[in-house]
């Protein structure tokens, strides 16, 4: 509704004029009605009225993935369609995406979430199975104007692996506290000498945690020195990730603390060699246990006398 500017030319009789109002670019907001009112001499005016419709350029949609392709069995893959607009959209416009895969349209269900904003679309496959592979579709339409943009999803199965053997240090039993002893275990795979097996420790309280004399790292299990509380079941695990492909088998032995013998010494109340008769007198015992022992053990004394 505004006056955008005024031409004032010489008009000569006879003469046909044409007056211009170029748009270098044209953009999405300059559609709308426009009026040219010419007026000649102060005495006569016409004007002439037009509409202008704007149509937006072809929109180019780009699909990429968060997640490294080819996907593998059971991956989780993020695909986003952005949606890039001419510059010369310069007023917002309303963009609907929708998803195509191998089976025609993608809804929402278990497997496949869809996730939009203003200019982008994300599809979020999860759990990958074999016949989720072929060719995605990004289709976008913006005030009409239809776009798409085509991405094929490889999925690769992983590479079976043979199951490992294991074996695990024979143990003598009981284990004496206050002693170094170190354990292995060791695993082999089965016809694919390039895998190494990562190896675990786990006790009753769950996986073996470095600390208080226990020393746990890949195989190698250390108790420096045996405490009373580590005895019980421990199991060694031994497991293979061959692409995302866990093979797993686990064997356990059970330790047995034997408590070193204490030390006892015997003492008198009074510090006398030499108590007289008829007095009264105490004998004291003490049980002096050795430091790896930490658990809480029952102690049984009997005394003998002379005679």
């Amino acid at each position: 509704g505004s006056m955008l500017t005024n031409n004032v030319v010489s008009a000569s009789p006879g003469m046909n004029y044409t007056l211009q109002w170029p748009f270098s670019p044209l953009y999405t907001s300059d559609g709308g009605l426009y009026s040219c009112v010419v007026t000649s001499s102060g005495l006569t005016s016409v004007m002439t009225s037009s509409v202008i419709n704007v149509t937006i350029p072809s929109p180019r949609a780009v699909i990429t993935s968060t997640s490294p392709l080819p996907a593998h069995l059971g991956d989780n893959v993020n695909l986003t369609c952005d949606i890039q607009l001419d510059p010369s959209v310069d007023i917002p416009v309303t963009v609907v995406t929708t998803w195509f895969g191998p089976g025609g349209m993608l809804l929402y269900d278990n497997d496949t979430m869809i996730s939009s904003m203003e200019y982008q679309s994300t599809l979020m496959l999860t759990s990958l199975k074999a016949e989720q592979a072929g060719n995605y579709t990004c289709s976008t339409n913006v005030a009409g104007v239809n776009s798409s943009y085509v991405v094929l999803l490889t999925i690769n199965s992983y590479t079976q692996v043979s199951i490992h053997v294991i074996s695990i240090t024979s143990l003598s039993t009981p284990l004496v506290a206050g002693q170094n002893y170190t354990l292995y275990c060791n695993g082999t795979v089965l016809g694919n000498l390039s895998l190494s097996p990562m190896v675990m420790w786990n006790n009753s309280n769950g996986m073996v945690i470095n600390g208080n004399d226990i020393t746990a790292s890949n195989g190698i299990l250390k108790f420096n020195p045996l405490r009373t509380s580590h005895g019980g079941q421990y199991s060694c695990q031994s497991l293979v990730n061959s692409l995302g492909n866990i093979s797993t088998i686990a064997i356990s032995r059970s330790i047995i603390v034997q408590i070193p013998p204490p030390i006892l010494t015997v003492s008198a109340v009074f510090n006398q060699v030499v108590v007289a008769a008829g007095k009264n007198l105490t004998l004291l015992c003490n049980v002096q246990l050795d430091p790896s022992v930490d658990s809480t053990v029952m102690v049984t004394s009997t005394w003998t006398a002379p005679g």
